[in-house]
């Protein structure tokens, strides 16, 4: 009999509690009891355009398909390498000796996207810059993140025209993850879709 007294009394006791207002600024509600945070609605179209472009996550998003490593010797490229070398070399960034290896052309030698390696590599960077489309739709997600999908292209500088312009056409899909950061929206993630 004991036993079922203490379990009714402690079944009142969970049952009188109240959960706490909720508040965006977390502040006490008045009880004193520690409350959780709600999280703001999601940020319009044209907020969420702003907190993507402005972001260092859209810098970095893909940003090695901008670069082109091409190695200086002929006898180590592969048949697209050997392709690039003779598209850079028609548009004078490079030229190509009697075996095909390839040297720096003068305005490639001063040129700060080229850079000669000691392992025999010719890094080019960078080759194309993004540019912000449009964000189609920004949705809540259940914990409390926001989704934003949009749209973006590259936009090829004049060494990536040279040869590299097919795979910088065309229109680019992403979905960025936004999180609330000291009560700002802020990219978490961006993954292309």
């Amino acid at each position: 009999m004991k036993r079922l007294f203490v379990i009714a009394l402690l079944f009142i006791a969970c049952a009188k509690k109240e959960p706490g207002v909720v508040r965006a600024s977390g502040a006490p509600s008045g009880g004193g009891a520690p409350e959780a945070r709600t999280t703001p609605p999601p940020p319009a179209v044209h907020d969420a355009k702003n907190i993507i472009q402005s972001s260092m996550e859209f810098g970095e998003f893909q940003f090695t398909d901008a670069a082109y490593s091409l190695p200086v010797s002929h006898s180590t490229m592969n048949d697209p390498q050997r392709a690039a070398a003779r598209d850079l070399a028609s548009a004078g960034w490079i030229t190509l000796d009697e075996a095909g290896d390839v040297m720096l052309s003068d305005k490639a030698r001063t040129d700060k996207r080229f850079l000669l390696r000691p392992n025999g590599i010719l890094d080019i960077v960078p080759l194309a810059k993004k540019e912000m489309g449009e964000v189609q739709e920004v949705r809540a997600n259940p914990d409390g993140t926001a989704s934003a999908d949009f749209t973006w292209r590259w936009i090829a500088n004049e060494v990536g025209d040279a040869f590299l312009r097919n795979q910088y056409q065309g229109t680019h899909n992403a979905t960025a993850t936004l999180l609330v950061e000291n009560g700002e929206w802020k990219v978490l993630k961006i993954t292309a879709r």
